[in-house]
């Protein structure tokens, strides 16, 4: 599973996110928004993880144990 991370501006949301992954150990790839030419709207503002070319905008907590498969 291919996990990238694109923090945004919004830091309660980044933090609540790059939490998620530290807790659970998440191998994943910090990527800014300025590295990556994109159309999507939110890039910078809100935070995204894209998990094996699909991308999430803005997921929540309950929403990034179903995206990344996790039970706890």
């Amino acid at each position: 599973m291919t996990v990238r991370f694109f923090p945004g501006s919004k830091r309660q949301k980044t933090s609540l996110i790059a939490g998620f992954l530290s807790r659970y150990h998440v191998d994943h790839e910090l990527v800014r928004a300025d590295d990556v030419k994109s159309s999507t709207v939110h890039l910078g503002t809100d935070p995204a993880v894209e998990v094996d070319g699909r991308l999430f905008v803005d997921p929540n907590y309950e929403a990034l144990k179903k995206i990344l498969h996790l039970d706890a």
